[in-house]
């Protein structure tokens, strides 16, 4: 049934573009909360969607540099504005050290799919070139509904379908397992902790198709940094190390060291 399910996927979605692969310093920064740095020299920046401005956002694209709007697909989250939106059967369970962040029944896409379409149309509206899709992933946690793989790729692949309609690309976001089956109508991947879990072999695919891994780590690990790093050059990722908060900072991993 999977592997129906992927043919279904490639049928509905043609790859657009990748970021590309090029090895620059600095290729690329994460920032989700304050304080912000949009001064940095990146070839691709990955910002929340509600935070910046299309001024803010021109500007970025005229210094040539590559804009991935955050979008949580899979949750409600209590600050945003369209909270109130979600009713509250479609609600779930409460994620992990986020109390204000509780999955969403993905299978009731009468609901769910107009929220994230304006979610979306958002991104496109501010002048971002991507779509990172946060919480893809629900199927794998205590999500309070027993989703299931199936669920989270038929949801996944509405998502990107509307995605990369309106001209957008979009990420692959965690959810290693679902690699095999995005990776030919996805455009990069954005993922994290992938070598504290060790699951960085299996987002290889992304790499020999040509299409950027965009890779984090936090520093709450604990990990040895020069060795992550080594690993990331070898493995064709572009690693950043985050604290939690995803702010500006932090470390990049060069590949011209």
């Amino acid at each position: 049934m999977i592997a129906s399910l992927s043919i279904v996927l490639g049928l509905l979605m043609a790859p657009i573009s990748s970021a590309g692969a090029g090895g620059a310093q600095g290729y690329w920064d994460w920032q989700l909360t304050n304080p912000y740095n949009l001064d940095l020299d990146v070839k691709v920046l990955a910002l929340d969607g509600e935070e910046h401005t299309a001024g803010t956002i021109a500007s970025l694209k005229a210094r040539g540099i590559k804009t991935i709007c955050y979008v949580s697909v899979g949750t409600w989250e209590d600050f945003r504005d369209d909270a109130d939106a979600f009713p509250d059967d479609v609600l779930g369970a409460t994620l992990a050290d986020w109390p204000g962040e509780r999955y969403i029944d993905i299978r009731r896409t009468d609901i769910v799919m107009p929220i994230m379409r304006s979610r979306i149309d958002n991104c496109k509206a501010r002048g971002f070139d991507a779509v990172e899709p946060d919480n893809m992933d629900g199927f794998e946690n205590d999500n309070g509904f027993g989703l299931t793989e199936i669920d989270g790729l038929v949801y996944i692949a509405r998502i990107a379908e509307y995605v990369q309609s309106i001209g957008l690309e979009i990420a692959q976001k965690n959810a290693p397992t679902l690699v095999p089956h995005l990776v030919q109508s996805f455009d990069f991947m954005l993922v994290e902790d992938c070598f504290r879990y060790d699951f960085c072999w299996d987002i290889k695919p992304y790499v020999a198709a040509g299409k950027d891994v965009l890779a984090v780590e936090y520093t709450d690990s604990n990990l040895n940094w020069e060795q992550i790093c080594t690993e990331a050059r070898d493995l064709g990722f572009h690693l950043l190390l985050k604290d939690r908060e995803v702010a500006a900072g932090g470390r990049v991993c060069l590949w011209d060291e």
